[in-house]
């Protein structure tokens, strides 16, 4: 595996800079609370996907809604659990789901190689 480093080497090109956006939603009742701790769980999935993750420089940001349809299943905070986990597990595999299907693409600002064409032989 060729690392993105190595595949912009020497060709006077700086690897590109990158934001991962995404969106988790449920149909839970949730508090402003409950919602702002499911979508910093889900960034966990992100940090699963992404390497590097949550730099300076980029706007990796994971946003979280709750349509209030179903109450939590006992009442109890902890039955929240599944949903964190749940939102983070799906944003990691919705990040590789979407890494594999992307294609290189050339613009007007260059050529933005997709991660298969970098990466899977």
């Amino acid at each position: 595996m060729r690392r993105l480093a190595e595949a912009t080497a020497g060709n006077g090109t700086q690897p590109p800079l990158n934001t991962t956006l995404a969106v988790v939603a449920t149909d839970a009742a949730l508090t402003k609370a409950q919602a702002q701790k499911l979508a910093g769980t889900s960034h966990d999935g992100m940090a699963r996907a992404v390497r590097p993750v949550h730099l300076l420089n980029d706007g990796d940001t994971v946003f979280a809604l709750a349509t209030g349809e179903h109450a939590l299943a006992d009442g109890s905070p902890l039955a929240l659990n599944d949903i964190l986990a749940a939102g983070a597990d799906l944003v990691t595999a919705a990040i590789v789901r979407a890494m594999l299907a992307a294609e290189s693409v050339r613009t007007p600002g260059g050529m933005f190689p997709a991660y298969r064409d970098l990466y899977v032989k």
